[in-house]
């Protein structure tokens, strides 16, 4: 071989076994990073076993330290130990563990053996051997493999594993013939195998580290989703609880103004009776303040949204009261939906009203027929219900200047309620008292209780 030749020989050769070097540190570094990555361990391992092989062949080095390259193949069995162990690390091959340490004790003492004897014929045949061997333990490593790597890259690691195993065979038997003079190629094959199982261990790892972060977004996903359920059920339970609260203070105020006051002014008005004429305006004032406690009272029941119901509670309690002043009642009542934010307060804001137009009829009408009617109905295109209630009276000039704060009031609640409120009449045809109530209520519309109440 001539000497540029060789000098390129020795170029090439040198180059590949840097590349391996590299390869061998890069693995390092990364197997310190992630300790839990043993296949990282392997590649390091094998880098270095290779790259100190390729170095015995130099022949600078074997130049300077002659004992080198002489027991070249004493290092082959510590380069076919880790190739091995690489590549079962790679495919996920299940190894006794027992096999493991056989194998590495083997390795151990044939190439401890081999220094000795590295001029024998019987070294380089149990060499080329263990070569052989090692190409079918390669296959049984491919049957036995998991699913860790992708079939087509399994494929192409075991034919890479075996080409590289196979130029150590070739780079032997040419070097027991041509000692130093033949073009060896299992530097560059190492380097592809190695390049080729580092490229498969980053995908691997980098494939890993996606998947858990698709878990851990997942998993995030779900924690929120689950402590959105739990606020859920704890409002919710909340909710109940309030309910349950506002349930009972309920039951114990129409408890405590049935037998407090209610018996007081029952009490009273019984007393007031039976002193005859004389009282008759106490009479009249005591049932009419019963009355009022006793509508109070009915605007505490819980009516769930049902505007007929309060009608019928109002119905209930005048009926009485309007046919002994001669005032029939005409009901026209429609099945209607329910109102979702009509509460107690709400309640007795609509009562209210409505019990203003049944006194004024009784007191001020002189009429013979009151009438209730209930439907749904549009205003400015929205849905509501719409209440009113008319006499036959004698009824009054509306533009003649109120007296007393009754249509006031009544116009107050039902701003508090944001609904609509109109008091019709004409002298001689009676008077109608329209409220609309929204389904749904406008939040601006809506007051607060409590300035309702003050006024």
């Amino acid at each position: 071989m001539s000497p540029v030749a060789e000098d390129l020989r020795q170029l090439g050769h040198l180059l590949a076994t840097d590349t391996l070097a590299v390869i061998a540190a890069i693995a390092l570094m990364s197997w310190l990073l992630r300790r839990r990555e043993g296949v990282l361990a392997w590649l390091c391992c094998a880098g270095i076993a290779w790259c100190v092989f390729n170095l015995a062949g130099l022949t600078g080095i074997g130049a300077r330290l002659p004992d080198l390259p002489a027991s070249r193949i004493a290092l082959l069995y510590p380069v076919l130990f880790t190739t091995l162990g690489l590549a079962a690390s790679l495919v996920g091959a299940s190894l006794p563990r027992g096999l493991v340490v056989a194998t590495a004790l083997a390795c151990l003492g044939l190439g401890v053996a081999a220094i000795p004897f590295h001029g024998w014929e019987l070294t380089r045949i149990a060499g080329l051997a263990s070569i052989g061997v090692s190409l079918l333990m390669l296959g049984f490593f491919a049957t036995r493999a998991e699913t860790q790597i992708g079939a087509a890259e399994r494929l192409a690691l075991a034919a890479l594993n075996a080409l590289g195993l196979g130029a150590l065979g070739v780079d032997l038997y040419a070097g027991t013939i041509w000692p130093g003079k033949s073009v060896q190629f299992s530097p560059y094959v190492g380097v592809i195998v190695l390049g080729f199982s580092g490229f498969v261990i980053m995908r691997h790892i980098l494939a890993n580290a996606e998947a858990r972060e698709r878990l851990n977004q997942a998993l995030g996903q779900r924690i929120e989703t689950t402590k959105a359920n739990l606020l859920a059920s704890e409002s919710a339970r909340h909710a109940l609880e309030i309910a349950h609260a506002v349930k009972l203070e309920r039951e114990r105020l129409m408890r405590e103004i049935h037998d407090g006051i209610g018996s007081s002014l029952v009490a009273a008005l019984a007393s007031a009776e039976r002193q005859g004429k004389e009282s008759t305006t106490a009479v009249v004032a005591l049932k009419g303040a019963l009355t009022d406690l006793r509508v109070a009272v009915d605007s505490l029941e819980p009516v769930e949204g049902n505007v007929a119901t309060l009608l019928a509670s109002l119905r209930y309690r005048y009926e009485p009261e309007l046919r002994k002043s001669g005032i029939a009642v005409k009901w026209m009542v429609e099945d209607v939906p329910e109102l979702d934010w009509l509460d107690a307060p709400s309640a007795l804001h609509v009562l209210r009203i409505l019990q203003e137009s049944v006194s004024n009829t009784m007191g001020h009408s002189r009429g013979t027929q009151l009438t209730f009617q209930c439907k749904m109905a549009l205003l400015q295109g929205r849905p509501g219900l719409r209440i009113e209630i008319a006499d036959n009276g004698s009824g009054f000039d509306m533009d003649a200047p109120a007296i007393g704060r009754g249509r006031r009031n009544m116009m107050q609640r039902a701003e508090a309620l944001g609904a609509r409120l109109e008091v019709l009449s004409k002298r001689g045809e009676g008077t109608a008292t329209i409220l609309w109530l929204p389904l749904v209520r406008k939040q601006g519309l809506i007051l607060e209780e409590g300035q309702a109440a003050e006024r």
